[in-house]
């Protein structure tokens, strides 16, 4: 895996951590802003051909 795809993953794991602590907080907007995050992350990764693991919550 090359450095870019490796550090989007964390980078990926990383929201996908700060996703679930705002679900566990009930803070709505942190989930909202989250999953933009998610979904901008994931465009990137299309775009360059690089195969991310999104988190199970990321979709729900």
């Amino acid at each position: 895996m090359s450095e870019f795809a490796t550090e989007l993953q964390a980078r990926v794991d990383e929201v996908g951590a700060e996703l679930r602590r705002a679900r566990e907080a009930c803070d709505d907007h942190g989930v909202s802003v989250m999953l933009a995050r998610l979904e901008n992350l994931t465009r990137i990764a299309d775009r360059h051909g690089v195969d991310i693991r999104l988190p199970a919550e990321g979709a729900a």
